[in-house]
C-alpha cells in the first residue's frame, strides 16, 4: 500500500511538472540539462521574450541596412524601414504552439529559430553585393574612349606610309592588283557584313538545320526555298521564281523549251521597278551567283545581267555600300574582262543612285544593247569627254558632239518651227527609243521619223541622261546667286570647260532660234517656257529636299532665260572654231 501510494504520489507529481513544463506561465526554472532541453526551452519561450528577441534581431537588422545600403537624406528612414520589414518578413515569427504539439512540431520550430542567424548573414551578404556592383571600378570601353578622343582614330604616320605586306614582294604596275586568294577573301568580307545583319536564316534537312552563311553567300546550281533577305517573306514566290531565272539567264539551271531569254528578263526588270522590296533580293540573288562561280561563262553573263539591272532600279541605302565593294573589288581582274564588266557597272550604280528607278521596263532592243554597252560604249549616259573620244577618229574637226548637231538638224527639217508646243509636247516614246538604239549603233538616220517631237524629246533626254551635267554642281551655287545678272553669267560660262562651253553655247543659240515672235506665234514657246523646259536639264540640283529643289527651280530658271535673252552665239564657230571661245 505504501509503495503504491509513494508511486501515486510521484506519478502525479512529475504530470504537474510536465503540466508546468508545457504551459505558458513565467514560473519556469532554469536548468542545465542537454542540448534536447535547450531546443524546448527555445519553444518554450513565452509570448513577451520572443517579443524581446524579435526587437533584438529588428535592431540589428536596421543597424546593418543603414551601413550596407546606400541611402540620401530624404529617404533614409523609408529604406531603412523597408529593409527591415522585408527582413522581419523572411525571417518570420516563431510558431507559438500550444502544449499538445508533438515533439517533432517543437524539435521544427527549434529548427527554424536556430536558422535566423544564416538567413540574417544571407541577408547582409547580398546587401554587400550590391554595394560591390554599385561602387564598382570603371570599366574600360574603347568605342566611348574613341568618342571622347576623336583624334585617337587617326592613323599614324608609320601607319600611313606602311606598305601592305601582300605589295611587299611585287614591282611595277602589279603592285595594283591583289593575290587571287585575298582578292575572294575580300569579295566575301564586302558582302558578308551585309548577310549578317539582312539575310534571313534558312534551314534544311530532316533536322531543319541552319544552313551557314558562307554557303548562302557562294553559287549554287540549287534552288532556294525562302528569299535571301528578312525583309522579303511577303514576296516569297516572286523571289524564288527571280533566282530561278537568274540561274537560266546565267546558264546554271537547265532552260525549258519554252523559255523566252527577253521576256524572263523583262519579268526581272519589272519586278524591281514595281516592287521596291524585291531591288535588294535581285542585286543579292546576282552576287551570290557570281561569287566563287566556277563557270567562267556564267560569271560574264551574270555580270551584263548586274550591268541591265544597274541602269534600271538602284539599290537601297542599306545594300548600297556592300555592292559599291563588291564591285569595286573585281576592278583588277583582268580574266574573263571583268575589270571592264566591273568598271561598267560601277558607274552605272553611282548614276542610278542619284538619279532613281526607271519608270518603264527596257524593250528587247534596249536589253541588247545595254549588254553590249561595256564593250561598245554609247553617246548616251556617259561624259562629254567619254563622247569626244568616241567621235574623235570619225569627227577630228568637230569640237562639240555630233548627236547635238544631229537632232538640231532634225529638229529644223522636220517643220519644228510650225510645231505647237515643241519641246513642250513628248514624242513617242516607241519611236523615241528606237532612234536612240540606232544613234548608239552609230547609224544616224532619220529614216521613218516624221515627227519633230521625236528628235527633240531625245535631245533633252540626252542633256538630261549625261553623267555630269553641262554647267558642273560646284558651280550650281554661283548659278541660282547670279541668275539676274549677265555679267556673272557670263563669268560663269567663260569658267567651264572649252567642250561644256562650247556645247551649252550651241545649245543657247539653238533656243535662241525659237525665241522670235514669227516662230513664238505658231509654237507657243516663248522665252519663259524655254527656260522652264531646258533648266533642270542644264543645272541640277544637288539637294534632296523637295522645298530646296522648288525653291531653286525659280533661280534656275530665271538664269537661262537670262542666257537666252542676253547672250549673242555664233553656233558655227562653236561647233568648229579651232580657237577657243569665250563669252565677251
Amino acid at each position: 500500500m505504501t509503495t503504491s501510494g509513494a508511486g501515486t504520489l510521484l506519478s502525479n507529481q512529475s504530470n504537474k511538472e510536465d503540466l508546468k513544463r508545457h504551459s505558458r506561465s513565467l514560473d519556469l526554472q532554469p536548468t542545465n540539462t542537454t542540448s534536447s532541453t535547450k531546443i524546448r526551452h527555445l519553444h518554450t519561450r513565452s509570448a513577451s521574450e520572443s517579443d524581446g528577441l524579435d526587437l533584438i534581431i529588428a535592431a540589428a537588422a536596421a543597424a546593418a541596412v543603414e551601413n550596407t545600403i546606400p541611402t540620401d537624406t530624404t529617404t533614409k528612414s523609408t529604406t531603412r524601414s523597408n529593409s527591415v520589414f522585408s527582413l522581419y518578413k523572411k525571417l518570420g515569427s516563431p510558431n507559438r504552439s500550444q502544449s499538445i504539439h508533438s515533439t517533432n512540431d517543437v524539435i521544427k520550430t527549434a529548427k527554424s529559430r536556430a536558422s535566423i542567424g544564416f538567413a540574417f548573414s544571407s541577408f547582409l551578404q547580398q546587401n554587400n553585393k550590391k554595394q560591390q556592383h554599385r561602387y564598382s571600378t570603371p570599366i574600360n570601353s574603347p568605342d566611348i574612349t574613341m568618342v571622347i578622343n576623336p583624334w585617337m582614330k587617326q592613323p599614324t604616320i608609320d601607319e600611313e606610309n606602311k606598305t601592305p605586306t601582300y605589295l611587299l614582294g611585287q614591282k611595277g604596275d602589279s603592285k595594283r592588283s591583289l593575290p587571287s586568294s585575298l582578292q575572294q577573301e575580300i569579295n566575301q568580307f564586302s558582302i558578308d557584313g551585309f548577310a549578317r545583319r539582312y539575310f534571313a536564316t534558312h534551314k534544311r534537312g530532316l533536322f531543319r538545320r541552319t544552313v551557314p552563311m558562307d554557303e548562302l553567300l557562294c553559287w549554287t546550281k540549287d534552288s532556294i526555298r525562302q528569299p535571301l533577305l528578312l525583309p522579303n517573306k511577303p514576296y516569297a514566290k516572286e523571289a524564288i521564281k527571280c533566282f530561278k531565272i537568274i540561274q537560266m539567264l546565267m546558264n546554271d539551271r537547265q532552260r525549258p523549251r519554252q523559255f523566252q531569254f527577253i521576256e524572263s528578263f523583262q519579268y526581272l526588270l519589272n519586278c524591281g521597278i514595281e516592287k521596291g522590296q524585291m531591288r535588294d533580293e535581285i542585286y543579292v540573288q546576282i552576287c551570290r551567283q557570281l561569287n566563287k562561280n566556277p563557270k567562267i561563262e556564267s560569271t560574264r553573263k551574270g555580270w551584263e545581267i548586274l550591268g541591265v539591272i544597274s541602269i534600271t532600279f538602284p539599290p537601297s541605302k542599306n545594300l548600297e555600300s556592300y555592292l559599291f565593294q563588291f564591285v569595286k573589288h573585281h576592278h583588277s581582274i583582268t580574266q574573263n574582262q571583268l575589270n571592264i564588266l566591273s568598271l561598267y557597272v560601277f558607274e552605272k550604280l553611282t548614276a542610278i543612285c542619284s538619279k532613281g528607278a526607271r519608270g518603264k521596263v527596257l524593250t528587247a532592243t534596249e536589253i541588247e544593247r545595254a549588254m553590249e554597252a561595256p564593250f561598245k560604249p554609247s553617246v548616251f549616259g556617259e561624259s562629254l569627254d567619254t563622247i569626244m573620244n568616241l567621235q574623235k577618229e570619225q569627227e577630228p574637226a568637230l569640237k562639240i558632239p555630233k548627236l547635238v548637231i544631229f537632232l538640231s538638224n532634225a529638229v529644223h527639217g522636220l517643220n519644228g518651227f510650225t510645231t505647237e508646243g515643241i519641246f513642250r509636247v513628248p514624242g513617242d516614246i516607241d519611236a523615241v527609243t528606237e532612234l536612240r538604239i540606232r544613234l548608239e549603233n552609230g547609224n544616224y538616220d532619220l529614216t521613218d521619223v516624221d515627227d519633230p517631237s521625236i528628235p527633240a524629246s531625245l535631245l533633252k533626254y540626252w542633256l538630261r541622261d549625261l553623267a555630269e551635267p553641262l554647267i558642273p554642281t560646284e558651280l550650281y551655287q554661283e548659278c541660282i546667286r547670279g541668275a539676274q545678272e549677265k555679267s556673272k553669267c557670263i563669268d560663269i560660262l567663260n569658267r567651264l570647260s572649252d567642250t561644256n562651253r562650247r556645247t551649252l553655247l550651241y545649245m543657247i543659240g539653238f533656243l535662241q532660234e525659237f525665241n522670235t515672235p514669227d516662230v513664238i506665234e505658231y509654237t507657243r514657246m516663248n522665252v519663259f517656257n524655254l527656260a522652264m523646259i531646258f533648266a533642270p536639264n542644264f543645272l541640277r540640283c544637288p539637294y534632296d529636299n523637295l522645298t530646296t529643289v522648288f525653291e531653286n527651280s525659280k533661280y534656275e530658271q530665271t538664269f537661262v532665260r537670262t542666257l537666252i535673252a542676253e547672250l549673242k552665239v555664233d553656233k558655227d564657230q562653236c561647233a568648229y572654231g579651232q580657237e577657243e571661245v569665250f563669252v565677251r
